[in-house]
């Protein structure tokens, strides 16, 4: 047998090769010694493996240690972009760092709360400046809490997929890592922001007075389905239907000038800036609507004007934000869906359940007055909102989401008949499409 046994440090056939000259140094961090030098493993570089990597496929996406969604490039991870997510596929540990990083925050921001309050009726909430103004502030207090904690990045709630009994979603389950119930009119006494647990900025606890439903997807859909040429129309149903009406359903502090010392203030907000970005997305000429010309000032935003936060993906300081959709099987059945089925067939076939009612416009008319909705601009969504979005025959009755005896609601993904219309009428025109 003419193989050569090798002392350490030495290889080839002969051990004519000795790691003090192809690896001068030795290979660090699990690498190996071969004739042409040391061979890496996937997150380790440089001569000896010393350096790590940050991500081992170029070009690739990947988190950095603040969740936050980046490109790998030369072993680096850089053009990060915050991601924002629906509050129902977070994980339990990424709600509980939310809520505990907004608690612990909340005197930092109590700064731009007062801010919303005090020009509530100066201009935030009219057509010029209701998007745009929304964003930053969004934006401002998000950095504030990412200063505490760098994962401590804003959820949205899709609220249409509970629209047909919403106050019964996990969201306002007693859980820590959740919201808390409702109030009647008074104090919440459950969940993290509970009287004793919670003050906001004024009085001595959070209200909520829960009522009606929210708005369905078929009408989020009809919304987002408005064109690029009519922007004054998507603004305005956005406003006026979408975002007014579900400030005073949740009710309490929700439906005052004081709204956004409410945290779901924020969990509402950032879902209607999700509708805003699905909408930009759908051309060049959608991102830049109604916008992205106008440089002047907005009302008390550090002079940030609305064209500065035109491109989600390039906000004020830099800042990239991604929004991801929501993730549940119902969710993303109904994205595809929708994007099949024309508008029009949806409004002929699909079952949906008798929403005009006295009880159910109580609160559309308090969002109105709330946030002196113009008489034209009433007008104009009454025509804008006469045509159904869907066949008002009733769909398959929800199943209970409670547990019986207890305030605390059993977690599930959000079923077909949480949505307040039939989704297999749906899937049915969808097939045939």
């Amino acid at each position: 047998d003419n193989t050569c046994t090798c002392p350490p440090d030495f290889t080839g056939s002969q051990c004519q090769n000795s790691a003090s000259v192809s690896c001068p140094g030795g290979c660090q961090n699990g690498g190996t010694c071969t004739p042409t030098g040391c061979v890496c493993p996937p997150l380790f570089s440089g001569v000896n493996c010393e350096d790590r990597r940050e991500c081992p496929v170029e070009g690739a996406r990947a988190e950095n240690e603040c969740g936050h969604s980046c490109v790998c490039r030369n072993g680096r991870l850089v053009d990060c972009c915050r991601v924002r997510k629906e509050i129902h596929d977070m994980t339990q540990a990424e709600r509980q760092t939310f809520i505990d990083t907004y608690k612990a925050s909340y005197g930092d921001i109590t700064a731009l709360i007062e801010s919303h309050k005090n020009n509530f009726f100066n201009g935030i909430h009219n057509p010029g400046e209701f998007l745009p103004w929304h964003r930053w502030c969004i934006l401002a207090i998000e950095n504030i809490l990412l200063q505490r904690n760098c994962r401590a990045v804003m959820p949205y709630w899709d609220w249409t997929l509970h629209s047909s009994d919403p106050w019964n979603a996990p969201l306002w389950s007693d859980a820590s890592h959740y919201y808390g119930g409702d109030g009647g009119g008074s104090c919440v006494t459950t969940g993290p922001f509970r009287n004793g647990q919670f003050t906001p900025v004024s009085g001595t606890c959070l209200t909520r007075e829960f009522s009606g439903l929210t708005p369905t997807a078929l009408d989020v859909n009809d919304v987002l389905s408005i064109s690029v040429s009519d922007f004054s129309d998507f603004e305005l149903r956005v406003r006026g239907e979408l975002h007014n009406v579900v400030h005073c359903r949740i009710g309490g502090k929700m439906c005052s000038t004081d709204s956004a010392e409410a945290p779901e203030f924020f969990l509402h907000h950032v879902y209607i800036d999700y509708l805003w970005n699905v909408w930009q997305g759908n051309s060049a000429a959608h991102r830049d609507a109604g916008f992205a010309g106008i440089t002047s000032a907005m009302t008390a935003a550090a002079g940030t004007s609305p064209s500065d936060v035109v491109d989600i993906s390039n906000q004020p300081g830099g800042v990239c934000v991604i929004y991801q959709a929501p993730q549940s099987r119902v969710a993303r059945q109904l994205r595809r869906f929708l994007r099949i089925v024309p508008r029009a067939k949806i409004a002929q076939q699909v079952r949906c359940p008798v929403r005009n009612t006295a009880e159910q416009n109580v609160p559309v008319v308090q969002g109105h007055e709330l946030f002196r909705v113009s008489r034209s601009e009433r007008q104009r969504l009454a025509e804008l909102t006469r045509k159904p979005v869907c066949n008002n025959r009733p769909p398959a009755k929800s199943p209970p989401a409670n547990i019986p005896g207890s305030n605390t609601r059993k977690f599930r993904p959000p079923s077909s008949g949480d949505l307040g219309f039939n989704l297999v009428d749906l899937e049915k025109l969808a097939s045939r499409a």
